[in-house]
């Protein structure tokens, strides 16, 4: 596998995470319940094609690097989820 293909994916694949995460944390600066459920389904909805598009490339290309990028997007999630469920409930 091309290198310039392995670093677009990883790079679509940190940006799709980074503007996730980035939409819920604005999401929760304006402290509206309905504006927090919506951005919190479309930041998850982010991380999993994320994933999802990290996943389809560890298929093609045999590299650690994805192992990695599966690490942070479940922590990013994780972190994600716990504060929903503690700003919500």
């Amino acid at each position: 596998m091309e290198f310039q293909e392995i670093r677009r994916a990883i790079m679509m694949t940190l940006g799709g995470t980074l503007i996730g995460a980035l939409l819920y944390i604005f999401s929760i600066s304006l402290a509206n319940q309905g504006i927090i459920i919506t951005h919190y389904l479309i930041a998850m909805i982010l991380y999993i094609c994320s994933f999802l598009a990290a996943f389809r490339q560890s298929k093609k290309a045999n590299t650690y690097i994805f192992t990695y990028i599966f690490i942070l997007i479940a922590i990013i999630a994780f972190i994600t989820t716990y504060s929903f469920i503690t700003i919500c409930l």
